[in-house]
C-alpha cells in the first residue's frame, strides 16, 4: 500500500505517516468488531481483518484523495485488483485448465473454492451458479455505515481477479448479481462457451 500511495500525488510524501495511521486505525476497528467473540474461525478472522483494513484505508486516505472513486480504487488495488494479482491468478487458472480433462468442472471447482473461502458453507450451487445471500464483508461494513465498501472486497473483486483472463472460447465466469451493487444476493455463474 505504501508503494501505491507513493504514485498518488495527493498521498506522495506522506505515505509513511498515512500507512501508520491506517495500521493503527485498522487495529482499533478490528478490536471493536471482534471483542464480542464473533469472527471465531480463521477464515472469518482473516475476512474481518481485511474489512477493518478497508475501512481504515478509506477513513485515512479519503480526506487527501477528495473523492470516493479514487479512494475505492486504492482499496481495490491493495486488496488484489492490481495487474500482478490478475496475471498470477489467471496463470494458475490457465495452467489448471491445460491439465484438466473437464475444463468446465475444473473452473466450477475453482469458483467453488473461491466462494467457500469468502463464506464457508454459505454458498449453494444451482445449475452452474453459486449463490449466497450472506456476506461477511457487507455485514461488517454495514455496522460501520460503510456498506458501499463491499464493492472493494469479496466476490466483487475476486471473480474478476481470478477469472477475467479466461479464454472466452472455453468458458465464462460472471458475477451476475451482487449485494455490493444492491442485489439481494450474490450469484456467480460458470458457463461453457457455445462452440
Amino acid at each position: 500500500l505504501t508503494d501505491a500511495m507513493k504514485k498518488i500525488p495527493q498521498l506522495s510524501g506522506r505515505e509513511e505517516s498515512i500507512a501508520q495511521s491506517i495500521s493503527a486505525r485498522a487495529s482499533e476497528i478490528l478490536q471493536a468488531e471482534t471483542s464480542d467473540g464473533s469472527f471465531t474461525s480463521t477464515v472469518e478472522a482473516t475476512h474481518a481483518k481485511t474489512a477493518a483494513r478497508a475501512c481504515a484505508v478509506y477513513e485515512c486516505t479519503r480526506p487527501y484523495l477528495g473523492n470516493d472513486d479514487a479512494t475505492m480504487d486504492l482499496i481495490r488495488t491493495h486488496a488484489g485488483a492490481e495487474r500482478t494479482a490478475q496475471t498470477m491468478n489467471g496463470g494458475l487458472v490457465r495452467g489448471a485448465l491445460m491439465l484438466s480433462r473437464d475444463p468446465i468442472a475444473t473452473i466450477a471447482s475453482m469458483v467453488g473454492n473461491v466462494t467457500n473461502d469468502l463464506a464457508p458453507g454459505a454458498w449453494r450451487r444451482e445449475d452452474g451458479e453459486f449463490v449466497t445471500s450472506t456476506c461477511t464483508y457487507r455485514e461488517f461494513f454495514k455496522k460501520r455505515d460503510m456498506e458501499f465498501l463491499t464493492a472493494t472486497t469479496c466476490c466483487s473483486l475476486d471473480v474478476d481477479v481470478w477469472f477475467s483472463g479466461l479464454d472466452a472460447k472455453s468458458a465464462t465466469v460472471t458475477l451476475e448479481s451482487s449485494m455490493a451493487r444492491g442485489d439481494s444476493e450474490c450469484r456467480v455463474s460458470v458457463r461453457a462457451s457455445e462452440k
